[in-house]
């Protein structure tokens, strides 16, 4: 299991959610910069298609048939951190 993928799938899903966020609810431009910020992260450490570590990168979330649930539930999981913390913070 690869921690930087977990990484990379929560840094990517909190900042789709933020900028759901942004537009849907609360507009301040910190929300963007930080969504932003964390799109650039989560690109910075997911591994090129070329180096090895790739490898254990893409098998991290592929358990056979075991973690094969749709995209909409995966967005619930990773941006469950990010929606709790802004309900912290906003509500």
């Amino acid at each position: 299991m690869s921690i930087s993928a977990l990484i990379a799938c929560t840094s990517f899903y909190s900042a789709l959610y933020l900028f759901y966020f942004y537009f849907a609810k609360q507009q301040q431009p910190l929300l963007l910069v930080l969504a932003v910020a964390l799109l650039v992260f989560a690109y910075i450490i997911t591994p090129s298609a070329e180096k090895k570590e790739r490898r254990h990168f893409n098998n991290t979330l592929n358990y056979e048939n075991w973690f094969t649930l749709p995209l909409y539930t995966w967005w619930r999981l990773f941006s469950l951190p990010i929606r709790f913390l802004l309900s912290k913070l906003f509500d």
